[in-house]
């Protein structure tokens, strides 16, 4: 598979956040080094960069002229690719770490380092008292399908009807050992992808059955590694293959 760069120049910092358009190519990079920047990536040309004083940690599009990103100094920021603009929708108390847009009903939901998950009406650009969810750890990620939303707060991925916010649909604890960093929920909204601080990725279903027969973490090691030493017993459901000569991988179900 070919490999090439975006024309524009890569970020100063790392990026935080990568995100391709709803209907189209253009490719949305926010980065740590406070920029925002929209790819047109079949033309293989920057089409759009602000600059911002504090880090970006998150980004998404409204739609195809417009992005929300989320700051580290805690603010809600809204970009508009064609006039140029941009202006604080929303304010948190610490930083924005995730962040989300329901095209459905048009509030930007934001999950912060307060332990807090946020509804924004994204018209009025404020939160109702019983728009704002607060758990007793940080919320880590966001994954949004349709009218419904998951929010990964340390190894817990919680579920929510954005209809009826009085209480998760579903709370599912990962498998992980440490903190989630990034999650994904499936399209069926049946099970979710996680990836922690270690860099172990689990596959999880909310059905026990389902989870049971297709569920699976997945480990990378280093050559380096002890568990290189290890043997694999007949009848483990565990799988140990050298994948190159860097690496070694471990999944089991």
């Amino acid at each position: 598979m070919a490999r090439r760069s975006l024309a524009g120049g890569a970020t100063a910092g790392a990026a935080s956040r990568v995100r391709f358009a709803p209907t189209s190519n253009n490719l949305l990079v926010s980065s740590w080094d406070s920029g925002l920047r929209l790819y047109d990536a079949d033309a293989n040309a920057l089409r759009f960069k602000a600059d911002s004083e504090a880090a970006l940690l998150d980004c998404c599009f409204e739609n195809e002229s417009a992005a929300f990103a989320g700051c580290s100094d805690g603010s809600v920021r809204r970009y508009d690719f064609r006039s140029g603009s941009e202006d604080t929708v929303g304010l948190h108390e610490d930083v924005v770490a995730c962040t989300e847009y329901c095209q459905i009903t048009g509030q930007i939901v934001t999950g912060t380092f307060n332990k807090k998950l946020q509804f924004w009406d994204a018209k009025v650009r404020s939160v109702s008292p019983n728009s704002t969810i607060t758990f007793n750890s940080d919320v880590t990620s966001l994954s949004l399908c349709g009218m419904y939303i998951s929010a990964a707060v340390a190894k817990t991925v919680n579920f929510y009807d954005m209809r009826n916010l009085t209480g998760p649909v579903e709370a599912n604890f990962s498998p992980l050992e440490y903190q989630i960093r990034c999650h994904q929920s499936s399209a069926e909204w049946d099970g979710y992808v996680a990836g922690s601080v270690d860099g172990v990725v689990a596959l999880n279903y909310l059905d026990d059955v389902k989870n049971e027969n297709m569920g699976l973490v997945l480990i990378c090691f280093p050559m380096s590694s002890k568990f290189q030493k290890r043997k694999i017993q007949p009848g483990s459901n565990k799988l140990h293959r050298n994948a190159s000569k860097q690496e070694n991988f471990c999944y089991w179900r």
